[in-house]
């Protein structure tokens, strides 16, 4: 079974955006690009919420977006992404699949398909329906060590007590902190 795995960069208190969604205090460097390159071999499709589809379709398959992160780029423009939306009726940043109803039955479908693992990335509503739900097999959080007054949070005061075993870490030289977690 394809697991799904949340991916995150998230400030030291939590936030996964600042008030307007922004990411601009994520730390994008050599060191972090290379964990890109390492960690995306057991992955071929990727799960978006519309928001955050319509915000990655707009800069990955642009000239800038893949020369921002090229081993990042590649992974996102080559892979099957999964949209779920209750408004989008069709997407050109292919090959994409869209589906108008987050439920259950719908995502064990895809985990019961063929292929590999499964990031979501961005998409902080479909993270928090899919931990509802108990569909999340990993979260990967990178800590990036920045506090930010106000902003979106990763986990919404609505989730209900979540307990996480930890099964790894890395430290990268500019402060961020990778920490792997399962559902205990």
């Amino acid at each position: 079974m394809r697991k799904i795995i949340v991916f995150e960069n998230v400030t030291l208190n939590g936030l996964m955006a600042g008030p307007k969604g922004e990411i601009d205090w994520a730390i994008q460097d050599a060191e972090v690009t290379e964990n890109s390159r390492e960690g995306n071999d057991p992955i071929d499709a990727f799960m978006f919420g519309r928001v955050t589809y319509d915000m990655m379709a707009s800069f990955w398959p642009t000239p800038i977006g893949k020369a921002a992160n090229p081993v990042f780029a590649a992974a996102l423009n080559d892979a099957a992404k999964i949209v779920f939306s209750r408004t989008m009726k069709k997407a050109d940043w292919q090959p994409t699949k869209v589906i108008n109803d987050l439920s259950k039955e719908e995502v064990m479908k895809i985990k019961n398909s063929p292929g590999k693992d499964i990031m979501v990335f961005g998409s902080g509503s479909i993270v928090s329906q899919l931990s509802r739900l108990g569909l999340v097999d990993e979260y990967q959080l990178m800590v990036n060590p920045v506090v930010l007054p106000k902003g979106m949070p990763l986990f919404p005061d609505s989730l209900n007590k979540l307990s996480l075993k930890l099964i790894k870490t890395r430290t990268f030289k500019n402060g961020i902190v990778l920490v792997h977690y399962q559902p205990a």
